[in-house]
């Protein structure tokens, strides 16, 4: 166990705690009914410590289904408030890295081996005292010799006939009944195959009345299955044995047994009177059962289970509503994690729409191939006009849809190969989003291009924080307040910082450079930036895989807001190659684990993020059609 797993086991804790509560305050709600609905809600509650939320909600991730990401965004931190308080991947982080911090972190680097040993001490000291008192028990059994004749028989059989008229399986009476000299009362032993331990000289203190109590008591744990289950919680019990309330839950486990039992012997036709002396005279004369998964019927209170019996008081059935109630319960259990995870999960919300018939245009356009493929090539948008030198019109499709290149599935070999010069001016508004619809209508008009969309599964990776307290690298730190301006305030109406144009990027080779305010450097060996969002910086990663070596979508779920500065070096993985760039990744290429490009590493150690492979439902862009543009 690390530190890393701290998070996730302190959020499944309190997450099964709450639906522990949750079933306590619904065995009060059905206090009035039968005892065996309160104990199926109390073995629920145990066994939900076995069942992570983590894994439903992992189910509900592999379920594809479209959500815009204002609604993930406020179910994420809905979930991480109530849910998953403890999750270090989850928690906000901050850039303030205090020594006080730095100590608490050095605190549980130590203390976790510790508490990890103390932790299997406790379960190996459980799991051998209660193997010793099973194989105690298994001796007296074995040792035992088995009773074929005699008035236990006899009640026995009786009560098979009284199975028989009340339409139950016979078979669960089809056991081994042993004598024992031992001073254990009358109990069940074994899972599979039950043994009735009947103690030697109990049935002489006994009525023929009372004996046929005491057997319609055990056989009524055998139908039950009474032995399995309290196994089960003990397997539970073993594991999370330092929660305080595992043992709370234990024993209202035991509780609602015994009282089960006892509602189905009296409902069998024995007189409670009766049944409370056979109760009171085995407790006389007989020791309880050394486990809980051998059954006896001594266990629980026994003064308020001799009242409730005398009382004799009818249990309802359960009606309409605490039945609907209960459904409700059960599926809500289920569903809500397997919901959060199909509205949380890490997929590229739903954005590739075909133009309009009336989408805007470019008022100007001029589209020509450019054969030097190997000269300069980009995209440029300035006041009034869109120009691309050299860029491939898969390239395009890439720019005017805001996709990552793995999301464009067919098409032909010249939509990578060929070259395009594009010359386009625009009036009126000229925003990000409606320059982005221009440039689709130039695809649809020119390059005659038709598409479908279709949701895949495909590999991504998720930036998240790199350290298990949520600190940041020394490297990536918060932009002040005012330094620059945030990405599209000038289109907002706000000022821009500076009048002009905006200055020219710098080198990367330069080592004092500084990125322009809402901007990104990338350079062989080297990244700045300047005033910018994660979301950009995941953004780039995943665009650049010239730089990066890997050709992924990623995803920002670093829960990081504001902008911020960095400028990280890693070793330049492409020196000494004879060129600056290698050869086109593939798309949905990664790297092989262990062997991840020095970006991975330096983005740990420098900016305390780190990438992380996942899988995700990502909508795609298959192209049905598209034709070479005629020059003009």
């Amino acid at each position: 166990m690390t530190t890393a797993t701290v998070g996730p086991l302190a959020d499944h804790l309190w997450q099964s705690t709450i639906v522990l509560l949750l079933c306590a305050l619904l065995t009060l709600a059905l206090r009035r009914n039968r005892a065996q609905v309160r104990y199926g809600l109390w073995l629920a509650a145990s066994m939900k410590f076995l069942i992570p939320f983590a894994a439903l909600v992992a189910i509900g991730r592999l379920v594809p289904w479209p959500r815009t990401p204002s609604q993930a965004d406020a179910l994420t931190s809905f979930v991480q408030a109530v849910g998953v308080p403890f999750s270090t991947d989850t928690m906000s982080t901050t850039t303030a890295i205090t020594a006080a911090s730095h100590d608490t972190h050095s605190l549980t680097e130590y203390t976790l081996p510790v508490l990890v040993a103390l932790w299997a001490l406790g379960s190996t000291t459980l799991v051998v005292v209660w193997i010793r008192r099973w194989r105690h028990v298994a001796s007296i059994v074995r040792h035992a010799s088995r009773l074929t004749h005699g008035r236990v028989v006899d009640a026995l059989a009786r009560l098979q006939e009284n199975a028989l008229t009340r339409g139950l399986k016979p078979a669960l009476y089809g056991m081994r009944i042993v004598v024992s000299d031992m001073e254990m009362e009358p109990g069940v032993f074994g899972l599979r195959a039950p043994v009735l331990v009947w103690p030697r000289g109990i049935d002489d203190r006994l009525t023929d009345a009372q004996i046929e109590a005491i057997l319609a008591h055990e056989l009524a744990h055998i139908r039950r299955r009474d032995n399995l289950t309290s196994a089960m919680h003990m397997a539970v019990q073993a594991i999370f044995w330092f929660h305080p309330l595992m043992w709370w839950v234990g024993a209202r486990l035991v509780d609602e047994r015994e009282r089960a039992c006892d509602e189905a012997v009296v409902r069998a036709g024995s007189e409670p009177h009766v049944y409370a002396e056979s109760i009171l005279k085995t407790c006389q004369f007989f020791v309880e059962s050394p486990l809980t998964c051998v059954a006896g019927v001594t266990g629980s209170n026994l003064n308020k289970r001799i009242e409730q019996i005398m009382r004799n008081q009818s249990h309802a059935a359960l009606n309409v509503t605490k039945r609907l109630l209960l459904s409700a319960a059960l599926v809500a259990a289920v569903a809500i994690p397997v919901a959060v995870g199909i509205l949380t999960s890490p997929r590229v919300a739903a954005q590739v729409v075909a133009p309009a018939a009336d989408a805007p245009t470019f008022e100007v356009t001029s589209v020509k191939p450019n054969n030097n493929r190997g000269g300069r090539m980009g995209g440029f948008s300035g006041p009034g006009r869109f120009t691309a030198t050299g860029l491939s019109a898969r390239r395009l499709i890439r720019l005017a849809y805001g996709i990552h290149d793995s999301q464009i599935v067919g098409g032909p070999d010249w939509l990578e190969s060929q070259g395009y010069d594009v010359d386009a001016t625009m009036a009126g508004d000229q925003s990000p989003e409606r320059r982005r619809l221009m440039m689709q209508t130039l695809l649809r008009d020119r390059f005659k291009l038709a598409f479908h969309t279709e949701r895949r599964e495909m590999p991504i990776y998720a930036l998240i924080a790199a350290r298990s307290d949520g600190r940041l690298g020394e490297g990536l730190q918060r932009t002040p307040d005012g330094a620059c301006l945030p990405r599209g305030a000038a289109l907002a109406g706000a000022a821009p910082s500076t009048p002009g144009p905006p200055p020219p990027q710098p080198s990367p080779f330069d080592p004092d450079a500084k990125a322009n305010c809402g901007s990104i450097v990338f350079g062989p060996g080297r990244l700045i930036a300047h005033g910018v969002p994660i979301d950009m910086l995941a953004q780039a990663l995943g665009s650049l895989p010239a730089i990066t070596a890997f050709n992924r979508i990623v995803e920002n779920q670093t829960a990081l807001e504001g902008t911020y500065d960095f400028d990280f070096k890693f070793a330049n993985e492409f020196a000494g190659r004879g060129a600056p760039f290698p050869a086109p990744v593939p798309p949905g290429a990664a790297p092989t684990p262990g062997e991840e490009p020095a970006l991975f590493t330096a983005m740990q150690e420098q900016l305390g993020l780190k990438l992380e492979s996942r899988r995700s439902n990502v909508e795609v862009l298959v192209i049905d059609s598209v034709q070479k543009p005629d020059e003009n």
